[in-house]
């Protein structure tokens, strides 16, 4: 099994910030970049190694992989995360609902007559995406927990099923948040 954390030479650990995880795969693509004299598949397994660990559901269950503790994804999420799922299921509902009503309008003059409530999808979809992250940062919390070596394997298997659900909701609001600037 290849070891991303060592492919970017960074320590073997759950808690990374993003800045550190982009600064190693800066130094890392000095070499392996096929300009700097590296080969494709050197600075592809760099990407793949940077896209692993840049999700957390991802570096979580890579994580514990690697710990030769491999947990099941599936299952049911628990209450708090289906009422946010319908929370943020309504908002990109909206407004995939004005894109569709904003791609039909046939002028100018009706597209601008929308900037107010395009206005204010995007502030819907910013606190859509603002609330997604706390729910990420709260799964995330465990972390550390995990890194002293108290895993509880059902309880990692749950974080790893929750960010990975955040993570797509939240590539989702982003989706819609461009489409509507």
């Amino acid at each position: 099994m290849t070891d991303h954390f060592e492919t970017l030479g960074i320590p073997n650990r759950l808690v990374i910030s993003e800045n550190e995880l982009n600064e190693a795969f800066r130094e890392a693509g000095k070499t392996a970049h096929p300009d700097a004299g590296g080969g494709e598949g050197d600075f592809s397994k760099l990407r793949e190694a940077h896209a692993i660990l840049s999700s957390p559901s991802k570096r979580l269950k890579h994580w514990l992989d690697l710990r030769g503790m491999p947990v099941d994804t599936r299952g049911v999420i628990d209450g708090e995360m289906m009422d946010l799922f319908g929370e943020i299921g309504a908002i990109t509902q909206s407004a995939e609902t004005l894109i569709r009503k904003r791609d039909d309008a046939k002028s100018a003059l009706a597209r601008a007559l929308m900037e107010s409530q395009t206005q204010q999808c995007r502030e819907t979809v910013e606190v859509g995406i603002s609330r997604l992250n706390v729910a990420m940062e709260k799964e995330c919390t465990s972390f550390p927990e995990m890194e002293t070596g108290l895993i509880d394997l059902e309880r990692a298997a749950k974080a790893v099923r929750n960010l990975a659900f955040l993570e797509k909701w939240k590539t989702g609001l982003r989706s819609c948040y461009s489409r509507l600037v």
